[in-house]
């Protein structure tokens, strides 16, 4: 499972691939302006990039949502560690709670009711590395 940090550096590649993808076109487009002026060439080369750039905006869109996606869940997976170490502290504190009372108790004393253990936090998604 990758960790928060794997998610975070999915994200920036994706991101920086989307940037890298979206200019691909750009230097054939250059190009054509010195080299290529009129003729049927001309258009059908245009008609190419043109669909060249169609698809490589469906592909920089793509990678943009996969980076948004990693980004979430880089973010889902940092709430959940923070939610574990919340309840893991909470736990401890409910642990030496416990114990005092049931000591308290053995020797007679009456505190009330005995300590509620901490709620644990709902489990999180099944890409969430502990």
């Amino acid at each position: 499972m990758p960790l928060t940090e794997d998610f975070d550096e999915a994200a920036a590649t994706l991101e920086a691939a989307a940037q890298q993808t979206a200019t691909l076109a750009d230097p054939a487009r250059t190009l054509m302006q010195g080299v290529m002026v009129g003729g049927q060439l001309t258009n059908v080369v245009t008609d190419e990039l043109d669909a060249a750039d169609t698809l490589l905006d469906q592909v920089t869109a793509e990678l943009g949502r996969l980076a948004q996606i990693c980004r979430e869940r880089a973010e889902i997976s940092r709430a959940a560690l923070v939610s574990t170490q919340e309840y893991e502290a909470a736990y401890a504190t409910y642990r030496t709670d416990l114990q005092q009372w049931e000591e308290a108790a053995s020797g007679g004393r009456t505190l009330g009711p005995a300590p509620d253990p901490p709620v644990a936090p709902p489990a999180p998604p099944s890409f969430v590395t502990r």
